[in-house]
Formats: C-alpha cells, sequence, structure tokens
C-alpha cells in the first residue's frame, strides 16, 4: 500500500507543480517545484520505460517545471541565454551521447556478467536525458538571473533547511526512519553509513546523509548571505537562523560539509566583492582541473592522508579508501579517454576472483570521476564546463556593481560544486542555481563599481515568504 502511494506522489507532482504556477510567478514557482519534489519525493522509486530515461523524483520536476515555466510566464519573462560559449556548451551536453554510444558498439563478458554493446537508442536515451537535466538550467537562466530571482533562491533555500531541520534532528536522535515510515521503502543500503560518532546522520527523503548535509551547508551559506543584506525571516534576523542552520549541520556529523562552510563563509562575509570573485575564480579553476592533476599525480594527496590521520583514524581510513577506488576508477577511464565506457555500468571496475566470481571491485563515489567513465574527457569538459561558467560570468563581472545576493548564490554553488570532489550531490537545484548565475543580468541602473552594503528596499526587511508569494503571483 506504501508502495502505491510512492509511486502515486510521483505521478501527482505535475498538479502539485501546476498549483505553484497558478499561485506564484513562474520563477518562485519554478524554485519551489524543483526544490520541494527533491525535499519531498520518495527516492528509488522511478516509472523506468525502455528506451527513455526514469521518471523519478529528479526528472519529475524537472519536466513539470520546464512545461509549466514556458507556458505560463508572460510575454518577454524567460530569455534564453545569449551566451555563445554557453549555448556551445549545451549543444555539447547533449550531443556527446551520440559519441559515447559510436566510440562503444562492442558487446564483452567479463566472467559471468555481459555488457551490451550501445548504439544510437543508447544514445538517444542519454541525450533525452541530458536534455531533461539542462531543463532547471535553462530555467534558472532565462527566468532566475537577476537580483531578484537570486534572492528568492535564497530564502527557498533557507526556508527549506529549516521545514527539514525538525525531522533531521529526530532522525540524527532516532536513526533515519522517515522514507520507511512515509513511503514503505527501505533505505538499508546506505543505513550503516549514517552510524557516526556514536549516533546517526538524517537522510529523510534525500537518500543519504551527506546529502542532507550539503543542503544544510548550502542553506546555511544563504542564511549569511541574507544575514549580510540585513534581512528577516518571519521576524527573526538571519543571524539567528544561520546559527540554528550551522548548529543542525554539525549535529548531523559530516565533517566534510562543515569544512567547506568553514572556508567559504569567511570568504563571503569578510572579502570584498571583486578579491571575493577572484578568490571563487580560483577555486573553480582548480575543481576543473582537479582530474587532470588528480592523475598526474600533482596533488599532495599523502600529505593531506597523513594530516586527516592525525586528526582521526576513521577519517583516514575512508580518505584511504577513496583514493584507491579512485585509482581503479581512473585506469579504467583511460581505456576509453575521449567519450567514456557510457552505460549499462561499462565504466565499473569488475574482476574474477580466484574462487571463481565476478566481482565489482570499486565505488564511485565522487561525480566528477563518474562523468569521466560514462563520457570521458570530452563529456567531463562540457559537463563541469557548464557548473563553472557561472563563476566565469560573475568573475567578467568583478568590476560592477554585482548584488550582495548574487555573490552569496555563487557561494552556494561554489559549496556545491566543491561538494562533486568526493560526493554525487548533483541535483536538479544544483542546475537551477547554476543556471540563474550563468543569466545574471544586472540593473543598468547601477553605476560601475556601486556597492550595495544596504538592502534595495531599505535597512532590515522582514520577509514572510508566503504572504510574498501571494503578493508578487
Amino acid at each position: 500500500m506504501q508502495a502505491l502511494i510512492a509511486q502515486g506522489v510521483l505521478i501527482l507532482w505535475p498538479l502539485v507543480a501546476l498549483v505553484l504556477y497558478m499561485t506564484m510567478s513562474a520563477g518562485r514557482a519554478t524554485i519551489w517545484t524543483l526544490l520541494a519534489g527533491y525535499l519531498l519525493l520518495p527516492r528509488g522509486v522511478a516509472f523506468d520505460l525502455p528506451g527513455i530515461p526514469a521518471f523519478d523524483k529528479s526528472t519529475v520536476p524537472s519536466l513539470a517545471a520546464f512545461v509549466l515555466a514556458l507556458a505560463t510566464s508572460r510575454r518577454g519573462e524567460f530569455k534564453w541565454p545569449r551566451s555563445k560559449a554557453l549555448n556551445l556548451l549545451m549543444l555539447g551536453f547533449v550531443l556527446t551521447p551520440f559519441a559515447t554510444a559510436l566510440t562503444n558498439r562492442d558487446f564483452y563478458m567479463i566472467g559471468s556478467m555481459a555488457f551490451p554493446a550501445l548504439g544510437f537508442r543508447e544514445g538517444l536515451s542519454m541525450s533525452v536525458g541530458h536534455m531533461i537535466t539542462l531543463a532547471p538550467f535553462v530555467l534558472g537562466a532565462g527566468l532566475l538571473g537577476n537580483e531578484r530571482g537570486h534572492r528568492q533562491i535564497l530564502l527557498a533555500l533557507v526556508i527549506g533547511a529549516l521545514a527539514y531541520s525538525i525531522p533531521i534532528m529526530l532522525e540524527v536522535r532516532l536513526s533515519p526512519f522517515f522514507q520507511q515510515w512515509v513511503y514503505g521503502i527501505s533505505d538499508g543500503e546506505y543505513f550503516l553509513q549514517q552510524m557516526r560518532f556514536g549516533g546517526f546522520r538524517s537522510m529523510v527523503f534525500l537518500g543519504h546523509g551527506l546529502l542532507v548535509s550539503t543542503l544544510l551547508g548550502m542553506a546555511l551559506l544563504a542564511a549569511l548571505g541574507l544575514m549580510k543584506m540585513r534581512m528577516k525571516l518571519f521576524g527573526l534576523p538571519m543571524a539567528l537562523i544561520a546559527a540554528y542552520l550551522a548548529g543542525i549541520l554539525i549535529l548531523n556529523k559530516s565533517v566534510g560539509a562543515v569544512v567547506l562552510v568553514a572556508l567559504l563563509a569567511p570568504m563571503l562575509l569578510l572579502l570584498k566583492r571583486r578579491m571575493f570573485l577572484i578568490a571563487i575564480a580560483g577555486l573553480a579553476m582548480m575543481v576543473v582541473t582537479y582530474p587532470a592533476l588528480r592523475g598526474a599525480n600533482l596533488l599532495p594527496l599523502q600529505g593531506i592522508a597523513q594530516a586527516t590521520a592525525s586528526l582521526s583514524a576513521e577519517r583516514a581510513e575512508s580518505f584511504d579508501f577513496r583514493l584507491r577506488n579512485e585509482e581503479l576508477l581512473l585506469d579504467r577511464a583511460e581505456q576509453r579517454p575521449l567519450f567514456g565506457w557510457g552505460t549499462f555500468g561499462r565504466n565499473r571496475v569488475i574482476v574474477v576472483a580466484n574462487w571463481g566470481g565476478t566481482l565489482d571491485v570499486a565505488v564511485t563515489d565522487g561525480t566528477w570521476i563518474i562523468v569521466i567513465g560514462m563520457l570521458g574527457w570530452v563529456g567531463y569538459v562540457v559537463f563541469f564546463g557548464l557548473l563553472s561558467y557561472p563563476f566565469w560570468r560573475a568573475f567578467r563581472l568583478r568590476r560592477s556593481a554585482v548584488p550582495t545576493a548574487s555573490l552569496a548564490l555563487v557561494a552556494v554553488h561554489m559549496y556545491n560544486v566543491l561538494d562533486l570532489i568526493p560526493n554525487s550531490s548533483i541535483q536538479p537545484i544544483t542546475w537551477l542555481v547554476a543556471g540563474a548565475i550563468a543569466g545574471l543580468r544586472l540593473d543598468t541602473r547601477l553605476r560601475r563599481g556601486q556597492r550595495d552594503a544596504q538592502p534595495v528596499d531599505g535597512p532590515s526587511r522582514d520577509i514572510h515568504p508566503l504572504s510574498k508569494a501571494l503578493a508578487r503571483a
């Protein structure tokens, strides 16, 4: 019965989205269709039809948002991104799967496991999947590429994290149970990974405690940005809300998430606009070149491992486990360097054990190694090129009056992109944020180099999002 509820919720989500688009502006409804879908829809439920991408908690909200946003937006409200470089990256992302399929037309077996050949049909299916993936990016660039849109995204992240904080605290105390309780779907596959420091990490409906921490980290940076703008939420100062979210993040026991916030929060709060954007551009360059540096053994990984061991033997073991798996997967990727191995698990490291069994011996954690293994270096360039283009766009505007809301959203996006190195936390909301920054359009009334230390509407604004949503719809 509960499984039927999970499927029913997924089927009915486009109707929920329709209600949002009927009561809100297209931009705000897009944010909540994607974010609420990510937070509330069940993980592990999908309608997987042959030849097309599966309809799950990522694809259903993305498709619903794309169709409804284009159908309900006012004339001139949606603006397709005009950058030639950005359009070429999007075109490359959509077409790369065909090259991957054409270079993987060989059927092979390893032990008892068979790996089918790829063809035009598989290339088309992957390409359609990439188009659905890009839908939030295009909507972000077309509808939310301004200061108001950026502020709406920041507020939505904070409100979503605040709403999630209650089930998070319950699961931290009692163990992850909401997915099983509400939808009847077990998260046992990752349950043991949520046991940390004598307690638990929360999963709620996201599938892993690391994804919950990523949400909290992004929301915390959003709250700090809104605090810098002297905004309030429900009458509460943003400093208090940020402190609360920081406490929830620490309770969720993800060291990496805390480290990323500790890196980016001082940059956002203390650096001047121009220095902040320069520093962010430097971090973006490090992310883009990480696989090349990693493959050439130019990173001080042993030193990092030793430093980690001095802090925690458990964390050092986890770090070493990641490095060993990355080595195996990089060796596999080098056999098809340009366009990768494609789907059907062809990028996996499969061996035949001495006792005759066939084993998958590598674990794929980071998004970067997954992309290289499946789409090769060409796919990696277009994939992370799209995610990094927003930093280049912001960097080009470093001498202009970039709003504080936009700077905060850049910090939020950098958090998520940095997290893609150790983890696989790419979600529709990631693409929405990336698109909103990539399509950034400054108010022509702002003078070159003008600062915006004070909020546009005056000091200490108090935002009640529900009333604002109805007022601006």
